[in-house]
């Protein structure tokens, strides 16, 4: 039993480390290197639209205000799977879920962006975000907090509407409403750089481009989700296949998780985002 636990916290640190790397890497590349090689120098003339939609919905997935939710998101996920190996369609079906939640939000601030144009609230800098942005940030933070805790002591919601979400027997449901927390705690992040895009776009085209962007930048974001549930789902079932005690130990692990994520979302957030710049936008310090 004691090598059997070895080895299950070895396979769960593994999914942790491997989806966290893809994280940073996306953070370090995707996300400074649009920073540094596109918007700094204001290079947007060197790329077509579409590559730049698609650079652009790189940064924005694996902003920081974005991936630091990942870690949450791959708990979440891995304690509301059955047991039982899940076939690569529903895998698929699952992340495509958690990427309609995404591109809901991409939607909302396409139409803010659309309505106020250049007056638009979203910031540059996560130091001056609009208390509406903030308070969204903060409110997912504590939210994914309490999942932490609900997840840990085994219990659900006692209100229908939020049950029905995130019910462990409504995966989809489940999926697609933590699609929609993902992009929008990343909402500081993701907003300037969609309003960068789509002012580009309207500035050397038309409506027309400017919607193919839009399109394209949300299917970029969603596309790499559907990745990231596709690789937690698959590492998953290798843990459950080599462990059969290993559900009530990633539930614990992922509460956990949540837990620390959705505390450090929502307190750096109410600290006024100088320790969440300082680390994450080091072109901003």
């Amino acid at each position: 039993m004691e090598t059997e636990n070895k080895k299950l916290i070895l396979y769960t640190l593994l999914i942790l480390g491997v989806l966290l790397s893809l994280g940073f890497l996306g953070y370090y590349f995707g996300f400074l290197g649009a920073i540094y090689k596109v918007i700094m120098p204001q290079a947007f003339s060197r790329f077509n639209i579409v590559i730049l939609s698609v650079i652009f919905g790189i940064a924005a997935f694996f902003s920081p205000c974005a991936f630091t939710v990942l870690p949450a998101y791959v708990s979440n996920y891995l304690t509301k799977e059955e047991v039982k190996k899940p076939p690569f369609s529903k895998l698929l079906k699952l992340g495509s879920l958690a990427a309609l939640g995404i591109i809901l939000v991409n939607m909302i601030i396409g139409i803010a962006i659309a309505i106020l144009g250049s007056a638009t609230p979203f910031s540059k800098d996560p130091r001056t975000d609009i208390p509406l942005i903030l308070g969204i940030r903060v409110a997912a933070g504590f939210f994914i907090a309490i999942l932490g805790v609900m997840t840990l002591m085994h219990k659900s919601f006692n209100i229908g509407f939020i049950q029905n979400l995130v019910s462990k027997k409504n995966l989809s449901k489940s999926v697609f409403f933590y699609g929609i927390i993902y992009n929008a705690a990343a909402l500081g992040c993701t907003g300037p750089i969609m309003l960068g895009l789509i002012l580009y776009a309207y500035a050397s085209g038309s409506f027309i481009v400017a919607f193919t962007s839009f399109v394209v930048f949300s299917l970029t974001m969603g596309l790499l989700m559907i990745l990231v549930t596709v690789l937690t789902g698959l590492f998953k079932s290798i843990i459950i296949k080599k462990m059969v005690v290993a559900t009530p130990f990633i539930t614990k692990i992922a509460g956990i998780i949540m837990i620390l994520v959705g505390l450090a979302i929502a307190l750096l957030t109410l600290e006024g985002n100088k320790w969440f710049v300082r680390i994450f936008f080091p072109f901003l310090s």
